[in-house]
């Protein structure tokens, strides 16, 4: 007898404590992850670890006068946002609007730079 050959599984089996197991159930029965769309632990799971691993994607290296260095960990290069009166400017997209941009705008070191900017006058979109 002859069997057909086990097909590769796309998933893993992951061990959670049974804490945030409990916690994922009970979110479950709530009319907020049926409004996102979540109907199994997999869905709140793979939602979860996207969205950390997409808030790592960027990392803010410095600023000074001119703008903003952030490394995309995902592109593996490093983005410059320059910051002027008559706007924004991320030169690796060569574009005045982008994720670097939003990441640039709403970075908490550049918060208090960013205030003083604008009540100079400085044409700065607000972040989103």
């Amino acid at each position: 007898m002859t069997f057909p050959e086990k097909k590769e599984s796309k998933h893993a089996t992951v061990r959670l404590p049974k804490t945030m197991l409990s916690a994922i159930e009970e979110f479950l029965k709530t009319e907020e992850a049926k409004k996102q769309g979540f109907l199994y632990i997999t869905d709140v799971v793979t939602e979860a670890v996207r969205e950390y691993l997409t808030s790592r994607r960027f990392e803010f290296i410095n600023h000074d006068e001119k703008g903003v260095k952030i490394h995309d960990r995902q592109l593996h290069r490093v983005a410059d946002v320059y910051i002027r009166p008559e706007g924004v400017w991320c030169d690796l997209c060569k574009t005045k609007q982008c994720e670097h941009i939003t990441f640039a705008l709403t970075h908490k070191e550049m918060q208090p730079y960013l205030k003083k900017k604008r009540e100079e006058g400085w044409n700065l979109p607000e972040p989103e």
